[in-house]
This record gives C-alpha cells, structure tokens and sequence, in this order.
C-alpha cells in the first residue's frame, strides 16, 4: 500500500509555482474584501461566480453575515457558499472565510466528493436515458414493422377493391352488351324464322355466331384471371424454343388476322431459348398478338421479333395501328385505371388481357412495356429470362435497357 505523506514542508520550495498555479485554477476560488465592502482582489475562477457587485452576490450567507462572524481563530466560516442573484442561476462552492484586521479572505473550490456523486447520478441518468432511447428504438421498429404491414394489406386490399369494380364493370357492361345482341338478334331469327330468306337468316346466324365467341372468349379471360389471382395457375417453367411456341401461337391466331387481311411476319433471325412457363408464355404472345390485330387498320401488318440482352431475351410486338396517347399509356398496366377502347372493326375488351400479359411476365422475373405514338403504331416488348437469374439481375437489366 502507497504510503501518505502529510507533512507539507517539501512544498515549501515550490509555493511560486502552486500560489501561480491556484490562481491561473478554473476550479480554485480566492478573493479578498476589506471590511467595508470593496473587493480588493480575486481570481478569474471566482469572477465567474459573481454578479455585477461582488459582495451583493454572496447569497447565503450575505457578505454582512460573514462580516459579523467572531472566532478566537481567524477562520470565521467553514461551509458552503451561495452566489449568484434570485432571478438567475446560483452556484455553490466548498470554502473557508478568514478576517484578519479590517479584511476577509475567502478561499474555495469545488466538493471532489459532491463531484463524485454528481458524476455517478448522470452515470446512471445516462444508463436510463440509454434504455429508453434502446425502448424507443425498438417500439420504433415495432411501429415501423406495424405502419408497413398495414400499408401493405392496404396496397392489397386497394388491388382486389380495384378486381372487384373491374369485375362487376365487365360483368355489368362488357358481358350485358353481347348478351343483349345474343338475345335480340335470336329472338328476332325466331319469330321470323318462316318469313327470312335464307341470306337473311346466314347474315343473322353469322352475327350470333362471332356475338357467341365474343362472350367466349371473354368468360375464358375472366376465368384465366380469376385463377392467376387464386394461385391456381402453376407455374412451370423449363428451356422451351421460342420460335416454335410463336409459330404455333400465329397460327392460332391468323384467321382473325385474315378478317381484316393482316398479314403478320415472325423474324426468324434469332431463335432464343426461354426458361419460361410454356402455358403463360403462349397466354402472353397470344393477347398481344390479337391486341395487335384489334388495332391494326385493315391490310396492316404485325411483326414479331427476338433481341438478346445479356442473359433475357427481349420479344416485340410491332403493329401499324392507331397507336396510344403518351398519357394513357401507364393506364394500360394499372387495374385500378380502367382503360379500354374499341378496335379499328369496333372491336370489343376488357382490359384484362395486358394486365395478364403484365403478371405472366413479372412472375418469370421479366418485364413488360410499350414504345407507342399516335397514329404510327404500338410496339409492345417484353423480356423473359434465357435461363434461371437471379432478381437483383432483372432489376440491374431492367434499369439498363430502359435507360
């Protein structure tokens, strides 16, 4: 154990240095008074602690206290010293009041131990503070996790109000409207059945017929969609050529072409192999094929081609129809926009067939969008994977080829 010295004699050679040393002392306070009440010397440390009048600053006790203290000694006080003014703030230091004469020395400092335990309260007020802030952070979190939750059950709940209008639009216009043909033009044919010659009754049949598969094809578009929307659409997908499914997809579709003599022309320069589901890739090329004819003007043509960008390969769709305006273009990907027109033969839809285009490609890790201007034709592309990537890939391609 270190061994105390108190016996101050070795100090007295250095008394210079330590009396230059406790006055330059930010927390050594010294001043000296005469006994009628003028300030005759004292350190910058205790300066800090006074007011404009430096005897009026001694709160308690008041410097007429000190003034009236006897002692046998010339130590009159030993204590805690207030200074400052009752408007403002206060301080207090640990000192000791000499009178000697007609004047008083006051000599003080700061309470190591009152240091001590102020230090050790803001350790722990510091440590609570801490936890809280650590609370705060985790109900912070909490919320957040919670805030994003609900804006996602929002953004859903948004979605299927928005399937459910759509539904009840197509429901209660696009499928009435045919219906209504379907009724009026067969009760017409069989009221009139003995009376009609036999063009009359071919012309009316015709109509009953294409009226027929209009609302074919639309109850087999709702039903696709209601099963893409339950999941219950598999999703399969293997290396197919692309070629092949696009030939035969074209084939399918040219006697709707031949109706208004739309010639349509596949590019046979690149042949890519997807890593795609047969079933969606089929459902994709066909409606935008027969988007492409819905809007191409009589004796027009559609062209199918392949690019290949890095590892997808990019599908377009080219017609010479009537184009889509810049501002409605972001509608044609939003169910929540309804947006349809007719075609250049009056042609009727949903709507739906982009929108499922638009999910098909999206759940191979694709994209979908359209180069369009009015009155010079659409451009509908899509990219799908050449084989199994990687989103971060899609997103860093995506951004790349849009650019």
């Amino acid at each position: 154990m270190m061994k105390i010295e108190n016996d101050p004699s070795p100090l007295l050679d250095w008394y210079i240095e330590i009396g230059d040393a406790l006055l330059k002392s930010k927390s050594f306070h010294i001043a000296l008074f005469s006994t009628e009440k003028r300030l005759i010397y004292s350190n910058e440390a205790f300066n800090s602690l006074v007011k404009d009048d430096p005897c009026r600053s001694f709160l308690n006790p008041s410097f007429d206290d000190l003034l009236s203290l006897q002692s046998s000694t010339s130590l009159v006080f030993n204590g805690y010293l207030s200074f400052g003014d009752y408007q403002s703030e206060n301080n207090s230091i640990v000192a000791q009041v000499f009178k000697k004469q007609n004047k008083l020395l006051v000599i003080g400092g700061v309470d190591t131990g009152q240091l001590l335990a102020q230090n050790s309260a803001m350790h722990q007020l510091n440590r609570e503070v801490i936890d809280l802030q650590r609370d705060l952070i985790r109900k912070t979190h909490t919320l957040e996790n919670t805030l994003s939750r609900l804006r996602e059950a929002n953004e859903e709940l948004t979605r299927l109000n928005a399937d459910k209008n759509r539904f009840i639009q197509i429901l209660g216009h696009d499928l009435r409207s045919p219906f209504t043909t379907l009724l009026g033009f067969s009760d017409l044919l069989l009221e009139n059945i003995h009376f009609y010659d036999l063009d009359r009754i071919e012309s009316l049949i015709q109509i009953i017929h294409k009226t027929s598969h209009q609302i074919f094809n639309l109850l087999e578009e709702l039903l696709l969609w209601s099963k893409a929307h339950t999941d219950r659409i598999p999703f399969e997908p293997r290396l197919i050529g692309f070629q092949k499914v696009c030939q035969q997809v074209v084939e399918s579709s040219k006697s709707h072409a031949e109706m208004k003599n739309i010639t349509i022309i596949v590019s046979e320069d690149v042949d890519a192999t997807l890593y795609a589901d047969e079933l969606m890739l089929r459902t994709i090329l066909r409606n935008l094929i027969s988007n492409a004819i819905k809007f191409t003007h009589r004796n027009g043509e559609i062209n199918i081609r392949t690019d290949r960008e890095e590892s997808f390969a990019i599908v377009t769709v080219t017609d010479s129809g009537v184009g889509v305006a810049h501002e409605h273009i972001d509608k044609l990907w939003d169910i929540t926009q309804i947006y349809t027109t007719e075609g250049t033969a009056s042609e009727k839809g949903t709507g739906l067939g982009l929108l499922l285009c638009k999910e098909f490609v999206e759940k191979h890790g694709g994209w979908i969008w359209v180069d369009s201007e009015p009155g010079k034709g659409s451009s509908f592309r899509f990219a799908l994977p050449l084989q199994h990537v990687a989103a971060h890939q899609t997103v860093c391609l995506d951004k790349e080829i849009r650019d």
